[in-house]
């Protein structure tokens, strides 16, 4: 039964990913503009455009995602929880940039040693290098006004704990923190 889920979730995340792929093709469109301040990663994208619209099929993946992480202008970083993580289950969650004010949403997926919690993650000061007892899972790029999923199918391990995420943006010089999200529990 097991095998049946995951094979399952395999073949959303290939679907996904080719979905995916194909809609971020790029597409026969002017010059840039170029950017008006020394710090091109800074400047903001073309027009502040809307949201794309989503199919209902991206919607349905939207839907069976564990959680959604948000960023919204003035800085703002939140998770709404759809579903616990299960165990011996896999991973999903859709990031939704509604935000044009930066080149790149950056969502993080970590673990923390026993004993730590989202008190001490978000303590850390340092975007680059991470303590030892942060494990990186995995990480999510957005782009601006856009929806990405994340999915892996591989088996989560309760045993490691609960699952966090850290949110940044691209900054001047470097990767700028936005919010420390968590955790994402497991079922009972």
């Amino acid at each position: 039964m097991i095998y049946k889920k995951l094979f399952a979730r395999s073949i959303t995340v290939a679907l996904a990913v080719l979905v995916i792929a194909g809609c971020a093709a790029p597409a026969a469109s002017a010059p840039a503009a170029t950017c008006p301040t020394s710090a091109p990663q800074l400047c903001p994208t073309a027009a502040a455009q809307a949201m794309p619209e989503i199919s209902g099929w991206r919607w349905a993946v939207a839907g069976s995602a564990n959680a959604v992480i948000t960023f919204r202008p003035g800085d703002k970083c939140s998770m709404q929880v759809l579903s616990k993580l299960i165990e011996g289950g896999g991973l999903a969650i859709d990031v939704v940039a509604k935000d044009h004010g930066y080149q790149n949403y950056i969502v993080f997926i970590s673990y923390l040693d026993p004993g730590k919690t989202l008190d001490d993650l978000k303590k850390t000061t340092d975007p680059i290098n991470p303590p030892s007892w942060l494990h990186l899972m995995g990480a999510v790029l957005a782009t601006p006004m856009s929806r990405t999923a994340y999915m892996d199918s591989e088996t989560i391990d309760a045993a490691r704990g609960p699952i966090y995420f850290t949110c940044q943006v691209e900054g001047p010089v470097a990767r700028k923190f936005i919010d420390q999200l968590g955790p994402l529990e497991f079922l009972p």
